[in-house]
């Protein structure tokens, strides 16, 4: 079980990641947090995990993630992932965001301070 955590800075919604996050706790805070993104947003996954997600699980986050976006006007998500399988599954989400033509710009860092500068900058 995980906590997932919303911060805002300036117009940055950021989600840290505490523990193994499971698929619903990933949709619940999809449901709960997208809608009060109005341009960025951070995935900190420094202190969290995907252990109990699979990539079946992980292919419906895209459709999911669009639906809940009902503020967003453009904008970057970034996903901080110093572990490899974290880092890996987000290298997969991003594949299918491209494939579904999702309208934001994606990137996956292994340190949140990259992740928060690349959607700043």
């Amino acid at each position: 079980m995980a906590m997932i955590l919303y911060e805002t800075q300036n117009d940055v919604v950021i989600l840290r990641v505490i523990g193994g996050a499971t698929f619903a706790e990933i949709s619940a805070a999809v449901k709960q947090y997208f809608p009060k993104v109005t341009r960025h947003l951070v995935w900190d996954y420094t202190n969290g995990n995907l252990d109990n997600v699979t990539p079946d699980d992980f292919r419906g986050v895209p459709d999911l993630s669009y639906k809940y976006f009902t503020n967003r006007n453009g904008g970057k998500t970034a996903f901080a992932c110093p572990n490899k399988y974290e880092y890996g599954m987000f290298r997969m989400y991003t594949a299918f965001a491209a494939i579904k033509n999702m309208p934001y710009e994606y990137a996956v860092h292994r340190s949140f301070d990259d992740a928060l500068t690349w959607v700043m900058n």
